[in-house]
């Protein structure tokens, strides 16, 4: 089912759900007959689905909640904290301060932050049964039409829709039903940084309006732009760069060379004469956060920011890792909170989108639901290009892809007895048996290392081989003649 922007059903996409309820509701509750060849039996299989994952406006049109706006957060709810800028005409949402522990000394400085002290507390999330027993006897208007003025209840304007996947008896039970989409929340704060410190317009969180809004809310007065007749000066913030920094943190990475497959070719995507990248993909995001941007802004920028970032930028790298200890999981949810606020001290109001809130609720989704890589987007972006690889008439584009994704299952069936011939994807018998795979990418040139060389390989070798581990141990016993007498 493709639907087209404009005709897009947004909040009423529970209509098109529908046969897709009607399955999960036949696999959970009958089950469906199949055959184990193994046993030589048939069985029933019975099925359940435990989350869904989207981007993030398809994120709200599943849950049934508003994404944007002051109440944006789909996990604080109607408790997300945020405040309008206006010169800047957009939401920021701040106030991380709230998650810290209650004694903690950034809860009583006013200066550093938005002026006030924080005594309050982090919202709750809130359960699927209390989500569910406060929408069951709601009535909501279907159809794109303003619901503010056909329904008098003013606390319903956060939520527009009951889910359809309510009709599913576990669906209340379970904890986290739609994933954080972890991979575009990466690459927004990652723009965010990239473009306020090269100041790449359009994408730059800092300008006349960013500060015009720190004037108006009486906040950080050596920041406030200052006018001389017809001109206005606006003074450099610990974030700003000058050119030459600027230079030095493309040209590091247009220099980087990285293994093949690794990422795109960054020397393609940086412009050392405008000073921006652009064409990042989501996997480029993914590995400059995680690994090149500490090393780009290293000796560019002030300690405090520069360790603010960089604390970020491990931040994900933990999250994203295949290994995390579930005692860890506590102290990197207060290291991400203490870090959005050192961010809050450093980057104006404008830095802090929705995206980058975001981060402040990833370590609860990776306690409940277990390791990020299981549950990204990646593979399903990987596999939606597979799907437009399909599409050949434009105009019956969901016909395309069924009909490409049937001939490709009986390719495959075919290839399963015919002998000969190779899987989708490899190359030839010949070209496999014949060594061509070992065979040198290109011309090379032939070199004689020293002996020098040779004796520090053979010794390099020697000190991180497997099998020399136990000689290794043994010489470092001590020679006492109580060892042979034991």
């Amino acid at each position: 089912m493709l639907i087209s922007g404009p005709k897009q059903p947004e909040y009423d996409i529970n209509v098109y759900l529908a046969p897709l309820i009607y399955d999960l509701k036949l696999m959970w509750e009958e089950g469906v007959q199949c055959f184990d060849a193994h046993r030589n039996e048939r069985f029933t299989l019975q099925a359940v689905l435990l989350w869904t994952i989207n981007d993030f406006p398809a994120y709200g049109n599943l849950c049934g909640c508003s994404v944007k706006g002051y109440k944006a957060c789909p996990i604080c709810g109607e408790e997300t904290s945020s405040i309008r800028l206006p010169y800047g005409k957009k939401n920021a949402y701040m106030g991380h301060r709230k998650y810290l522990p209650r004694h903690h000394p950034y809860r009583r400085q006013e200066k550093a932050f938005d002026g006030n002290q924080e005594h309050g507390t982090p919202p709750l999330p809130l359960s699927g049964e209390t989500i569910y027993n406060k929408l069951k006897d709601k009535t909501f208007p279907c159809g794109k039409r303003s619901t503010r003025r056909l329904n008098e209840d003013i606390s319903n304007e956060y939520w527009k829709r009951i889910s359809a996947f309510y009709e599913l008896a576990y669906w209340k039970k379970i904890h986290v039903r739609h994933f954080l989409d972890v991979m575009h929340i990466e690459k927004n704060v990652l723009m965010n940084i990239i473009g306020t410190l090269l100041d790449i317009p359009g994408k730059s969180k800092d300008g006349l309006s960013a500060r015009l809004d720190l004037v108006e809310m009486n906040i950080r007065p050596e920041l406030a732009p200052v006018s001389d007749g017809s001109r206005t000066y606006i003074p450099a913030a610990c974030y700003t760069l000058s050119r030459e920094e600027k230079v030095s943190i493309c040209r590091t990475l247009s220099d980087l060379k990285v293994p093949e497959g690794y990422s795109s070719n960054f020397r393609s995507l940086v412009s050392l004469e405008n000073l921006t990248l652009s064409g990042l993909k989501s996997h480029d995001c993914h590995v400059l956060m995680q690994q090149l941007l500490p090393i780009a802004i290293r000796g560019v920028l002030p300690n405090n920011v520069r360790i603010a970032i960089t604390r970020l930028c491990s931040f994900f790298n933990a999250i994203c890792s295949k290994t995390l200890r579930i005692s860890d999981l506590d102290k990197l949810q207060q290291d991400v909170v203490e870090t959005l606020c050192l961010l809050e001290k450093y980057f104006p109001p404008s830095f802090f989108t929705l995206m980058v809130h975001l981060c402040v609720h990833l370590v609860r989704e990776e306690k409940l639901c277990g390791p990020t890589y299981l549950r990204w987007m990646y593979p399903f972006e990987r596999y939606m290009k597979v799907l437009k690889s399909y599409v050949r008439n434009r105009n019956r584009s969901e016909g395309s892809i069924a009909e490409a994704h049937i001939c490709e299952e009986a390719v495959e069936f075919c290839s399963e007895f015919l002998s000969g011939l190779d899987p989708i994807g490899l190359g030839s018998f010949k070209s496999r048996e014949e060594g061509w795979i070992e065979r040198p990418l290109s011309a090379g040139s032939s070199i004689t290392p020293s002996q020098v060389v040779l004796k520090q390989a053979h010794l390099h070798i020697l000190e991180n081989i497997e099998e020399v581990h136990p000689y290794r141990e043994y010489d470092s016993l001590p020679l006492t003649n109580d060892i042979w007498k034991s």
